[in-house]
């Protein structure tokens, strides 16, 4: 009885030493996939859940390009049940099922930044966000890459679809960086894309800079972080020029770095990679030389505590940072 349970139950059959295939679970509908268990519970499909055909029958609307019921659906589950639609569609790929890749990339980009689905697994880590960045990681890479910065271009369309866009070229681009002897071809694939969407972060986020620096908003934010990903000149060029305008630096740090960080420190090399690429170090120490040569405060004493703690975390790593002194 316990072989047989662990046949059908991938968890069990790793606490009875065996290796366990969970895609293979869920290929079959298995009672051992978290996305088909509610069905052999209610002998039917819950509620909650999203029968087969309507989940095919909404591909192929998708694929056609006339959506109908069934694909108004089915987004709006990859909104509100983001993990299990994504899971759902990574099961079509496995099994070898012709996909509509163009049209779920860009139905995904219209949902990123509206979903609403919460965090699964462990600690909850497996977000909802995260779930769609694998997804359209792989879709990606399933296009031709000629096709790519095209697809790429139209899910930018939107700031929420542009930071999607630039984390999912970011994610295909490293895994070719892997590659050595990738083809030139694959380099100018990816040099196009990034200079696609590089031109519509710049046009979404052109309106911030009419706005004091502590006035940015969470998804401004977001796509400064992103910009750098495509296009880091451009993005020095532009934060900088802000800079010189209207925005303090010390300022910028406050909104680009989040004061809860525990038990990361608040700046780290990672960090200082990012900053380099989105202000430059060296312009960055510069602008703060004033403010980083005082004497340092104690951050509970300080007007601002958090903007104390970022300069004392800078201090602590400029003597570390090369051309920095």
């Amino acid at each position: 009885m316990i072989g047989l349970m662990g046949m059908l139950f991938a968890s069990l059959r790793q606490a009875l030493g065996y290796g366990a295939n969970t895609q293979a679970i869920a290929l079959r509908r298995g009672i051992g996939s978290i996305d088909y268990f509610d069905r052999y519970m209610v002998f039917g499909i819950p509620d909650d859940d999203l029968p087969e055909h309507t989940f095919d029958t909404a591909l192929q609307q998708l694929a056609d390009g006339a959506p109908g019921t069934e694909a108004d659906e089915l987004l709006l589950r990859l909104r509100d049940d983001t993990q299990r639609i994504t899971r759902r569609i990574q099961y079509k790929r496995a099994a070898g099922t012709p996909l509509p890749v163009a049209a779920i990339l860009e139905a995904a980009a219209q949902q990123y930044g509206h979903l609403t689905a919460t965090p699964q697994g462990a600690f909850g880590l497996f977000t909802a966000d995260r779930a769609m960045d694998f997804l359209t990681r792989d879709l990606l890479a399933d296009l031709a890459e000629p096709d790519r910065p095209a697809i790429l271009k139209t899910m930018a369309q939107t700031p929420d679809g542009a930071v999607l866009a630039a984390r999912t070229l970011q994610r295909v681009a490293n895994r070719n960086d892997s590659d050595h002897t990738r083809a030139a071809a694959t380099r100018d694939w990816i040099s196009e894309a990034r200079s696609l969407i590089s031109s519509e972060i710049a046009t979404h986020i052109a309106p911030a800079a009419s706005r004091p620096v502590d006035e940015l908003t969470e998804l401004e934010i977001t796509l400064l972080w992103a910009w750098r990903h495509t296009a880091s000149e451009a993005t020095r060029t532009w934060i900088n020029q802000q800079l010189d305008e209207t925005w303090t630096p010390l300022g910028l740090l406050a909104v680009l770095l989040p004061p809860d960080r525990a038990p990361f420190p608040l700046i780290d090399s990672d960090t200082l990679q990012g900053l380099d690429a989105l202000i430059g170090l060296e312009a960055l120490y510069s602008r703060l030389g004033p403010l980083l040569n005082a004497p340092a405060a104690e951050p509970s004493s300080s007007p601002d505590e958090h903007q104390a703690r970022i300069l004392q975390a800078l201090r602590e790593h400029r003597g570390n940072t090369p051309g920095s002194r």
